[in-house]
Formats: C-alpha cells, sequence, structure tokens
C-alpha cells in the first residue's frame, strides 16, 4: 500500500520530470531563434550594402520586415485589429512560451501569442548580434522596429567630413 508521502513523492517527481521536458523545448527555441537571427543579420548586412551601393553612410531597417522574407519564421495573422502568431514555422508555440515566460506554467496549447511580444522578445537579441557587426553607430529607433546603422564615410568623398578632417582644416 502506497502511504500519502510517497504519493506526494511520486507527485513531486512527475512534476520535476515535466519541467526538465519543458526547459528541453526552451532549448530548442533558443536554438532554432538564433538560426532564425542569423539569417535577419545576413538580410540586414545586404540592405546596408544596397544603402552603401547608392553612397550612403546610413540604412534604416525595420526589424519586422526583414522577418517577412525569412524561411522557417513565425508568420502573423490580423484577428480583430490585434497581430497573432499564425504560424511557428520550423518552430512551436510551446518552445517559445518556455524560452520567454518559464517552464514552470504548462502552455495550454491554442492560446494566441501576439505577433509584437514574439518580435519583441528577439529584438534585444538581434540588435546584440548587429551590433557585432563594427558600426559607428547602431541603435533601435523607439517605438520602432528599426534599426538605424551607420557607418565611415570614405575619406576624400562629397560626404560630411570627419571630426579629424575638420580639425585639420581649422588648424590651417
Amino acid at each position: 500500500m502506497v502511504t500519502f508521502a510517497q504519493s506526494l513523492t511520486s507527485i513531486v517527481a512527475d512534476a520535476k520530470r515535466k519541467e526538465g521536458d519543458r526547459k528541453r523545448q526552451a532549448e530548442k527555441w533558443l536554438s532554432h531563434e538564433s538560426k532564425l537571427l542569423d539569417c535577419a543579420v545576413e538580410a540586414f548586412k545586404r540592405r546596408c550594402m544596397r544603402a552603401a551601393e547608392e553612397e550612403r553612410c546610413e540604412a534604416a531597417v525595420s526589424f519586422e520586415v526583414l522577418t517577412r522574407d525569412i524561411e522557417g519564421f513565425p508568420t502573423r495573422v490580423v484577428t480583430d485589429s490585434t497581430h497573432l502568431v499564425d504560424s511557428w514555422g520550423d518552430g512551436a508555440a510551446a518552445w517559445w512560451y518556455y524560452a520567454h515566460r518559464g517552464t514552470t506554467q504548462a502552455w495550454a496549447a491554442g492560446t494566441p501569442v501576439m505577433f509584437a511580444e514574439l518580435l519583441e522578445s528577439m529584438m534585444p537579441k538581434f540588435l546584440e548580434k548587429v551590433n557585432e557587426l563594427g558600426f559607428q553607430k547602431c541603435q533601435r529607433l523607439a517605438g520602432t522596429w528599426k534599426v538605424v546603422a551607420s557607418w565611415q564615410p570614405p575619406n576624400g568623398s562629397d560626404a560630411q567630413p570627419t571630426k579629424k578632417a575638420r580639425l585639420d582644416i581649422e588648424g590651417r
């Protein structure tokens, strides 16, 4: 006969097993998210290259727009004027949920996730990766999905001279 205390031990063991399963799902999302972000960074680099080819030293690129062309990126649908995640692409809603909301509570299948919440959860990591590219300045425009990056103009260009060049001229 199983005692009450033994049944409690069994309940704890089962809860720990379930939480371990949820942690593994969270790790799957983090791995998947990293691949998606790498694709977003490559798309961002292409946009910056296009700007440079147009003789500009700055690019403003929407993270949300970049995600539209990434294969396997979650898609959105508008329901009652709210943008919700429609398809999770190569990932799963539960993976995202456990990675960003924790593993203590179980994911309830079918629970809607706002697309903006998904993007917002990824934006800091995207900015971190983009900042590693060596831009002179790179930041998010407040209240938007846009990231603005700038780089040094070439010496002798028609672009605004650098501070050093101004100092040289003033010194004469």
